[in-house]
Parts: C-alpha cells; structure tokens; sequence
C-alpha cells in the first residue's frame, strides 16, 4: 500500500493490520517521514514505551494529531522537515545572542 508509505497531507487513513507491537512500530519507522504518529491505548506505561520507540516527531496518545504555535512546537524528523517549528523555536533559530561588556575608566556602579 504505497500512501501508507507516504506523507499525503490530505484526509488518507491507510490502515495495515499488525500482529504485535514490535510489528506496528516496525511498519511506522520504516517510513521516510516522521512527521506525528498516534497510539491508541489503555496502557498509558505501553503508550509511553511504543511513542519513546517511534521515529516521529511527536506522537499523540489516545487522539488525532493536533498541533499549533500556541500548543507546542511543530516537530519533523527524517524527511519531514528539519527542526521544530514556533514561536520560540523560530525566534532562537532566528536571532542571535550577544554580549557586549563595556569596560569604564571608573566603576559607575557596584554589583553584588
């Protein structure tokens, strides 16, 4: 099934049937793309290691991809983009920090 192995950015739900969980995290990671992922589950502790196992940039647990500036960042990993995206993220990537130290002939103040 070719779209499954794709990043379609369209209303696509490929569905595969697996046996086992190292089967779906196998199926998931052997894409190129690891843009989101979801797990559905009643085990949070199961959830937790199948997300810590997914090469995707972040993984929902228990919903559908949701995501946004004012949520948190946008994540792409493999060919899905490069870095995280935001706010924050866009600003640090974007600017540059600098110190400047300017040394007086006299000290105009004291610190500490």
């Amino acid at each position: 099934m070719r779209i499954a192995w794709e990043e379609p950015f369209g209303p696509v739900l490929p569905v595969i049937r697996i046996n086992s969980v190292e089967e779906g995290i196998h199926h998931c990671n052997a894409s190129n793309f690891g843009l989101q992922g979801c797990v559905f589950t009643r085990d949070i502790n199961k959830a937790i290691m199948i997300s810590d196992a997914m090469e995707s940039g972040t993984v929902q647990i228990n919903s559908a991809p949701a995501r946004g500036p004012d949520h948190f960042p946008f994540q792409g990993l493999k060919d899905s983009g490069i870095g995280s995206q935001g706010i924050t993220n866009s600003i640090n990537m974007m600017t540059k920090v600098k110190s400047t130290v300017i040394n007086l002939p006299s000290p105009s103040y004291t610190m500490g």
